[in-house]
Order: C-alpha cells, then sequence, then structure tokens
C-alpha cells in the first residue's frame, strides 16, 4: 500500500492542490511560490494526476548500473557523506537519497531494519523522482529551482507521498552545473514543519561536503588552497577551496570561496582573451609561496581586500601525468610546439633574460621589465614561460 495520508484522501488532495494553484492557501511556512509554480507545471504541462497513489518508477537492475558507470565521480565525491548523515538522523527514521541530475537514486543509506518500509514508500535505489514523472517532491523542486527546500506531507503533488516529509539540497560542480541532489526523507514524522528545520540544516552541511569532495578530485593536477576564516577550523573542516596551476592562476573556487573573495566570483565564466587571476592579485603573496610549502608547516595567512583574513593550507598536485594533459608546460610541451606569432617570440625573450637576470625573482624581473608583478605573471602564464626548475 503506498504512503497515502488516511486523513487526506485522494479525492480531497486533488481539489487541494487545485485550490492552491488558484491562489488558496499554502500550509503554514511552506515556500507558496516555488511550491505553486511545481503544482502548476504538474498539473498544466507534465498532465499528471494528484490525486494518483502509485509509487514512483524503479529503474531495472541493468538501467540503474549504466547510470551508476556514469556518475562514477558524484558517488566517489559522497563516499562518507552519505552514512555520516544517516548516522545523524536515523534515529528520527529517516533514510539518505542521492540522486543524479535527472533525479534518479543513484545511492542511499537506510535503516537494515525498515529497508522493506522505505521501499514499499517509493525511497529506494533507482527511484525516478523527476517534476515531469512525480511532480512536487523534495528531489524535483530542487533540481528545477537549484534551492535547498523542505517539501513537508501535503506540500506534494501526489496523494501517494503526502504521509511523507521530504528535505533537499542541491550539489554543484565546481563550474556552476548542477550534478546531482541530497535528500532526508522520512515515512513518519511530526505534521509541524518546525520539525525539519534541523534535518533541513544538515542535508545542506553535507551537500555542500559532497561538493567539496567533488572539487578535490577534480582538480588532482592543481594545486589547492584550503582556508578557512577561523584558524581553528583548517585543517579540521576548510570551507574555502581554490585551485591554482602551475603558472599561480586560480583557475577554479568552490562556492563558499567565490562568495568571499569576489574576484572570483566570474570564473567558469568564458570571457575571450580572459585570464583567470592570479594568485599575486588577490593576496599579498608570490605563487612560489604556495609551491614551496610543505605539510606541518605553520598555516599560511592570507589578507583580503577589507582587511579580512583567511589562514590557509596547500595541497600538493596528487597526479602528475593528469596535470601534463591539461596544458602544463613541461619539457615534452615546450615552446617550440605553442603557436607564436614574432612579436610574442621577441617580448619572451626579453621576459627570460630578465628572469635570467634576476635569478628567477618575479619581483626584480617585473621592476627590471617595467611592469607590475601582476602583469608579469599573467605573460608568463601567456607565453607559456616556466622557471626551469619546475619544467
Amino acid at each position: 500500500m503506498p504512503y497515502v495520508s488516511l486523513t487526506n484522501p485522494q479525492a480531497h488532495h486533488s481539489e487541494r492542490v487545485r485550490k492552491v494553484i488558484e491562489g488558496g492557501k499554502v500550509n503554514p511556512q511552506a515556500n507558496t511560490a516555488r511550491l505553486v509554480s511545481s503544482y502548476r507545471r504538474a498539473l498544466e504541462e507534465h498532465h499528471l494526476d494528484p490525486g494518483a497513489i502509485t509509487g514512483p518508477r524503479i529503474l531495472t537492475s541493468q538501467e540503474l548500473r549504466d547510470i551508476r558507470q556514469g556518475e562514477e565521480a558524484l558517488l566517489s565525491a559522497s563516499g562518507e557523506c552519505l552514512p555520516r548523515l544517516h548516522d545523524m538522523i536515523r534515529d528520527a527514521g529517516y533514510c539518505v537519497l542521492l540522486s543524479n541530475a535527472n533525479g534518479v537514486t543513484i545511492d542511499y543509506c537506510v535503516d537494515h531494519d525498515h529497508r522493506h518500509e522505505f521501499k514499499r514508500a517509493g525511497l529506494h535505489l533507482g527511484s525516478c523522482w523527476s517534476e515531469c514523472e512525480e511532480g512536487t517532491c523534495g528531489i524535483a523542486v530542487t533540481l528545477l529551482d537549484k534551492t535547498p527546500i523542505t517539501v513537508h506531507k501535503t506540500d506534494h503533488f501526489r496523494a501517494t507521498f503526502t504521509g511523507l516529509t521530504c528535505s533537499a539540497a542541491p550539489i554543484f560542480a565546481p563550474d556552476g552545473e548542477l550534478i546531482g541532489v541530497l535528500d532526508a526523507s522520512a515515512v513518519l514524522s511530526p505534521d509541524s514543519r518546525d520539525s525539519q528545520w534541523l534535518v533541513n540544516r544538515l542535508v545542506q552541511q553535507s551537500a555542500i561536503w559532497i561538493e567539496n569532495a567533488f572539487f578535490l578530485h577534480t582538480y588532482l593536477h592543481c594545486w589547492i588552497l584550503l582556508a578557512h576564516r577561523d584558524r581553528h577550523f583548517v585543517d579540521a573542516q576548510p570551507e574555502i577551496l581554490m585551485a591554482v596551476n602551475v603558472e599561480g592562476n586560480v583557475i577554479a573556487a568552490n562556492r563558499s570561496a567565490k562568495a568571499c573573495v569576489p574576484e572570483l566570483a566570474g570564473l567558469g565564466v568564458a570571457l575571450p582573451g580572459a585570464l583567470p587571476p592570479h594568485v599575486s592579485e588577490l593576496f599579498d603573496i608570490r605563487a612560489e609561496q604556495l609551491f614551496t610549502m610543505r605539510p606541518g608547516q605553520n598555516l599560511l595567512p592570507l589578507r583580503l581586500a577589507g582587511n579580512t583574513s583567511l589562514y590557509a593550507r596547500v595541497r600538493a598536485p596528487l597526479q602528475r601525468d593528469v596535470a601534463q594533459k591539461h596544458n602544463v608546460n613541461t619539457k615534452e610541451t615546450s615552446v617550440t610546439n605553442v603557436l607564436l606569432d614574432e612579436g610574442d617570440i621577441v617580448e619572451r625573450t626579453r621576459i627570460v633574460a630578465a628572469l635570467t637576470q634576476t635569478q628567477w625573482t618575479p619581483e626584480l624581473a617585473a621592476t627590471l621589465l617595467g611592469i607590475s608583478r601582476a602583469t608579469l605573471y599573467r605573460r608568463l602564464a601567456s607565453l607559456h614561460i616556466r622557471p626551469p626548475h619546475r619544467q
């Protein structure tokens, strides 16, 4: 038997959904605008029946295997986060679902003694929660609006789910693409929406942990700045991640870093001829300071505009071979393999001469050339110039 709320028969629920679309009241403290938009799409665009009491579509074992193979990076990043979240909320009767960007449940954690109960409610591997199939639910609304939400009991579009409560949060790739949704669902919970506030916050935090793990895995070939505004949390729980390439350019940053450092907000937005910001433009440090840091050294202090301080550790590249595939300029990918015009060749020769004369000290070379240190770093990147000891 599907999880239809006994106090909300199918006919009454269908009438309620239609009244909400027409401007009626939604449950207290619900996100009215988002729910109404989703109800309307489910009814008018997807032609779903709010009174339906069938469970969600479940993929076959082979279909699920095929999809999971394409989601290896997300599954790897979610690693310990799903069981960690489940351990915090399992005693309150919750399971944890991880869906991909199409709303397919690709991983989950459920209490063994209650797995059949959750499965009967559709909370199972391979279940499909897109809006076009199930209407308004936590995963579907989050996939479309890209914002966390709690869809509590009769907030659901379909009558079969009006006994469930779902708190969901989006998971983003470093370039801002939505790659999945983390969801915590219960088949029995208090009627008050306030009872879901803490679970919603835990889901959001866990989704960020998955994002950060995905970020670190994506940029194995880069130096990573792991930072926090509070020095005591740098090692235990860094909130700010920045990927730095061999030229010292910050080529990617997580959402917290973009919010903290305004100059990083445009990363991932393709602009013709634009180079990513150099660490020397963002902080009063040289790139060489990052590249020479060793594990166990003191925290690296970073000063931002507005006198804001960050504290950081540096993780060296973990995949040198991957770095070469990302256009790192090694002996095998020397300047002879890069197409430069005559003017660039002349400038490259002049810059290399100045660097050689100053023993590859950027500050002195920039002064000798009559340019700023930041400009020098940009030209080093665009002309594929690397110090001899890093080739």
